[in-house]
């Protein structure tokens, strides 16, 4: 019998597979409903914890599986072995912001449309506030996603 804490993760993890187009992350949902489902009855960890466990378990497994064996593109033309993908923090970061609940709505928005590349003087001119105040909100956002951070991640 599957526990509620498993069922949850599990529900989040298909409702995440539903919005995305990103074959990589469709990837790591697959492999971390496959270590949820290894152990159905677990009650032991909230469902949000859960998540982000399997989640950071799936993309370990991937990391491991690129470095046994590196992409190759088929196209003979193409020398490069392997792409080494450097946005890929800030992908991390975004599904992180994504899908915490300590943050706010209007600060999960804030902190989008940063990580999109804007900046307070475009994010004043669009809300029609002035530059200081928009720079506040940043950085009460930015304060409340590293708290939000911290109580996440547990101590080392």
């Amino acid at each position: 019998m599957i526990s509620h804490p498993v069922e949850g993760a599990i529900v989040a993890l298909q409702q995440s597979a539903r919005v995305t187009f990103d074959t990589y992350q469709l990837d790591r949902i697959d492999r971390a409903l496959d270590e949820l489902l290894r152990n159905p009855s677990d009650e032991s960890t909230p469902t949000e914890y859960r998540v982000r466990s399997a989640m950071g378990h799936a993309y370990e497994v991937l990391e491991r599986r690129k470095t046994i064996a590196p992409l190759v593109h088929l196209d003979a033309e193409h020398t490069e072995q392997g792409v080494n993908d450097r946005d890929y923090p800030l992908v991390e970061i975004n599904e992180w912001l994504r899908s915490e609940p300590g943050i706010s709505q209007e600060q999960r928005a804030l902190l989008q449309a940063l990580a999109r590349g804007e900046d307070a003087a475009s994010l004043a001119h669009c809300e029609g506030l002035p530059v200081a105040r928009v720079r506040e909100r940043i950085s009460r956002a930015r304060r409340a996603a590293r708290e939000s951070w911290k109580a996440s991640v547990p101590a080392a």
